[in-house]
């Protein structure tokens, strides 16, 4: 106990392999932030996906405010008082939670870990992975796709992509978040400010189902040109 109990006191909170100086911190703080951005990205341009179920928007929201701010951040304490933890205790630093739970010794804190990590995965599939995409598939032929459908689409087209070659190469990982944050962030960026500052917070939701030239979002053939404008440099930008 008391072995256990000094390891303890000696977790240091600092991840870094080598000291950073003010100016490499800041930059690392900036590319975890952009990287914090590319991952959230997609799941803000489908928020419509959840948010219509809200029955108002003082619930919705509430609901964000515990579940992004004050939800991401205790998880993020958590990971790195875990990560922090490992090298003491292990005398290495690890960041795969699977080899950190494996390292417990305990069978039942090890049932307990899977558990969690296994309900973590499904839930952040459905959110991320499965909602979104089935809605999307389902809106391409409402008539003959239902929601269930377009999950299950979505879900089959998930495994033919692989997932766990992009597993095995964390560099494909942050290429694909790379690409993601590239596209969608300054997509999202263009439908806020779209929103907020062109047409202040109002929307006809009637011209938003109508795809004829006589609706009030067809802009030139469907597309609209200042967002592609806006869009093309955007990425430019940030790729």
């Amino acid at each position: 106990m008391d072995c256990i109990q000094d390891r303890i006191r000696r977790i240091s909170f600092t991840l870094a392999s080598k000291s950073l100086s003010a100016g490499e911190q800041t930059w690392q703080m900036i590319t975890a932030t952009a990287l914090v951005v590319s991952y959230f990205s997609g799941p803000l341009l489908n928020f419509g996906d959840f948010s219509r179920y809200g029955k108002s928007m003082g619930e919705i929201r509430r609901c964000n405010r515990w579940g992004l701010p004050f939800n991401f951040l205790l998880f993020s304490i958590v990971t790195v008082v875990i990560v922090s933890g490992t090298q003491s205790l292990f005398g290495r630093m690890i960041t795969d939670p699977i080899e950190t739970v494996s390292r417990v010794g305990n069978d039942l804190a090890v049932a307990i870990g899977l558990l969690t990590m296994i309900t973590a995965t499904i839930g952040i599939n459905i959110v991320a992975n499965f909602v979104s995409p089935a809605f999307d598939f389902s809106n391409c032929s409402p008539q003959k796709i239902s929601f269930r459908t377009g999950g299950m689409i979505a879900a089959v087209g998930s495994i033919l992509l692989t997932p766990w070659n992009l597993f095995n190469s964390p560099e494909l990982i942050h290429y694909t978040l790379d690409v993601l944050g590239a596209f969608i962030g300054p997509l999202f960026g263009i439908l806020i400010a779209d929103f907020y500052l062109i047409k202040r917070g109002k929307v006809s939701v009637d011209d938003l189902f109508d795809d004829t030239p006589e609706g009030k979002y067809w802009y030139r053939n469907g597309f609209n040109p200042k967002a592609i404008g806006a869009l093309i440099p955007s990425v430019a930008v940030g790729w």
